[in-house]
Protein backbone atom coordinates (compact mmCIF):
# COMPACT_ATOMS: atom_id res chain seq x y z
CA UNK A 1 0.00 0.00 0.00
CA UNK A 2 1.12 3.64 -0.92
CA UNK A 3 1.58 6.23 1.39
CA UNK A 4 -1.67 8.21 -1.02
CA UNK A 5 -3.70 5.12 -1.15
CA UNK A 6 -3.21 4.87 3.09
CA UNK A 7 -3.88 8.57 3.65
CA UNK A 8 -7.14 7.90 1.37
CA UNK A 9 -7.95 5.15 3.67
CA UNK A 10 -7.63 7.18 6.54
CA UNK A 11 -9.69 10.05 5.19
CA UNK A 12 -12.55 7.40 4.71
CA UNK A 13 -12.27 6.08 8.01
CA UNK A 14 -12.19 9.40 9.18
CA UNK A 15 -15.48 10.41 6.92
CA UNK A 16 -17.38 7.28 8.21
CA UNK A 17 -16.85 8.01 12.12
CA UNK A 18 -17.67 12.03 11.40
CA UNK A 19 -21.00 10.30 10.02
CA UNK A 20 -21.73 8.00 12.74
CA UNK A 21 -20.89 10.96 15.15
CA UNK A 22 -23.76 12.84 13.53
CA UNK A 23 -26.22 10.05 12.96
CA UNK A 24 -25.77 8.97 17.14
CA UNK A 25 -25.92 12.86 18.45
CA UNK A 26 -29.22 13.24 15.79
CA UNK A 27 -31.00 10.12 17.76
CA UNK A 28 -30.00 11.71 21.02
CA UNK A 29 -31.54 14.66 19.85
CA UNK A 30 -34.68 13.58 18.65
CA UNK A 31 -35.23 11.25 21.75
CA UNK A 32 -34.45 14.73 24.56
CA UNK A 33 -37.42 15.75 22.05
CA UNK A 34 -39.84 13.28 22.39
CA UNK A 35 -38.95 13.00 25.95
CA UNK A 36 -39.72 16.49 27.19
CA UNK A 37 -42.77 15.99 25.19
CA UNK A 38 -43.82 12.98 27.22
CA UNK A 39 -42.61 15.03 30.06
CA UNK A 40 -44.71 18.29 29.60
CA UNK A 41 -47.76 15.57 28.66
CA UNK A 42 -47.60 13.48 31.50
CA UNK A 43 -47.45 15.87 34.13
CA UNK A 44 -50.26 18.20 32.05
CA UNK A 45 -52.78 15.35 31.93
CA UNK A 46 -52.46 13.84 35.49
CA UNK A 47 -55.61 13.57 37.12
CA UNK A 48 -55.94 14.53 40.85
CA UNK A 49 -58.15 11.50 41.86
CA UNK A 50 -57.47 8.98 44.65
CA UNK A 51 -55.19 6.26 43.47
CA UNK A 52 -53.88 2.87 44.17
CA UNK A 53 -50.45 4.01 46.26
CA UNK A 54 -48.57 1.46 44.31
CA UNK A 55 -49.67 2.95 40.98
CA UNK A 56 -48.25 6.40 42.54
CA UNK A 57 -45.30 5.11 43.31
CA UNK A 58 -45.03 3.71 39.34
CA UNK A 59 -46.21 7.13 38.17
CA UNK A 60 -43.34 8.86 40.13
CA UNK A 61 -40.31 6.43 39.47
CA UNK A 62 -42.00 6.94 35.67
CA UNK A 63 -41.66 10.74 36.00
CA UNK A 64 -38.63 10.66 37.81
CA UNK A 65 -36.69 8.25 35.42
CA UNK A 66 -38.04 10.25 33.00
CA UNK A 67 -36.40 13.72 34.10
CA UNK A 68 -33.09 11.55 35.12
CA UNK A 69 -33.02 10.45 31.36
CA UNK A 70 -33.57 14.11 30.15
CA UNK A 71 -30.82 15.66 32.11
CA UNK A 72 -28.25 12.92 30.81
CA UNK A 73 -28.98 13.19 27.06
CA UNK A 74 -28.29 16.26 27.83
CA UNK A 75 -24.86 15.96 29.29
CA UNK A 76 -24.06 13.35 26.29
CA UNK A 77 -24.62 15.99 24.17
CA UNK A 78 -22.95 18.30 25.55
CA UNK A 79 -19.95 15.62 24.38
CA UNK A 80 -20.19 16.81 21.04
CA UNK A 81 -18.69 20.00 22.01
CA UNK A 82 -16.45 18.98 24.34
CA UNK A 83 -14.83 17.11 22.06
CA UNK A 84 -14.93 19.70 19.30
CA UNK A 85 -13.01 22.00 21.78
CA UNK A 86 -9.97 19.57 22.47
CA UNK A 87 -9.90 18.40 18.96
CA UNK A 88 -9.30 22.54 18.40
CA UNK A 89 -6.84 22.54 21.10
CA UNK A 90 -4.83 19.63 19.07
CA UNK A 91 -4.88 21.50 16.32
CA UNK A 92 -3.82 24.67 17.62
CA UNK A 93 -0.90 22.45 19.30
CA UNK A 94 0.02 20.92 16.29
CA UNK A 95 0.35 24.07 14.01
CA UNK A 96 2.69 25.75 17.11
CA UNK A 97 5.04 22.41 16.73
CA UNK A 98 5.08 22.94 12.93
CA UNK A 99 5.75 27.13 12.83
CA UNK A 100 8.63 25.77 15.57
CA UNK A 101 10.15 23.49 13.22
CA UNK A 102 9.40 20.60 15.65
CA UNK A 103 8.07 18.06 12.45
CA UNK A 104 9.53 14.80 14.56
CA UNK A 105 7.18 15.04 17.84
CA UNK A 106 4.19 15.75 15.63
CA UNK A 107 1.73 13.28 15.36
CA UNK A 108 -1.18 13.00 12.23
CA UNK A 109 -3.24 11.24 13.83
CA UNK A 110 -5.78 12.69 17.08
CA UNK A 111 -7.50 10.09 19.23
CA UNK A 112 -9.93 12.03 20.51
CA UNK A 113 -12.93 10.77 22.78
CA UNK A 114 -15.19 11.59 25.13
CA UNK A 115 -14.13 11.86 28.71
CA UNK A 116 -15.52 9.24 31.36
CA UNK A 117 -18.74 11.58 32.41
CA UNK A 118 -19.95 11.79 29.26
CA UNK A 119 -19.72 7.85 28.07
CA UNK A 120 -21.58 6.92 31.39
CA UNK A 121 -24.16 9.75 30.67
CA UNK A 122 -24.56 8.22 27.23
CA UNK A 123 -25.63 4.89 29.35
CA UNK A 124 -27.13 6.25 31.91
CA UNK A 125 -29.89 8.15 29.80
CA UNK A 126 -30.53 4.85 28.00
CA UNK A 127 -30.94 3.18 31.32
CA UNK A 128 -33.01 5.85 32.45
CA UNK A 129 -35.50 6.13 29.56
CA UNK A 130 -35.64 2.42 29.54
CA UNK A 131 -36.94 2.63 32.97
CA UNK A 132 -39.28 4.94 32.36
CA UNK A 133 -40.88 3.06 29.40
CA UNK A 134 -41.26 0.10 31.48
CA UNK A 135 -42.86 1.70 34.15
CA UNK A 136 -44.97 3.73 32.13
CA UNK A 137 -46.31 0.17 30.65
CA UNK A 138 -46.51 -0.70 34.16
CA UNK A 139 -48.49 2.18 35.23
CA UNK A 140 -50.71 2.24 32.14
CA UNK A 141 -51.81 -1.57 32.97
CA UNK A 142 -51.77 -1.46 36.69
CA UNK A 143 -55.56 -1.32 36.36
CA UNK A 144 -55.60 -4.33 34.51
CA UNK A 145 -53.96 -6.67 36.98
CA UNK A 146 -55.04 -5.10 39.86
CA UNK A 147 -58.77 -6.10 38.64
CA UNK A 148 -57.67 -9.98 37.83
CA UNK A 149 -56.15 -10.10 41.86
CA UNK A 150 -59.69 -9.08 43.37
Amino acid sequence: MTQDEAIMQINHIKDIQKERLEKHYSWVKTLLTLSVGLFGILIAFKTDQKEHIIKSVIFLISLSSLGMGILFSLIHLYAEINILDRLKKFQIQRAIKLVDGMTETISDFENISPKWIYRISGKLNILFFLISLFSLIGYSSFDIFYKLQI
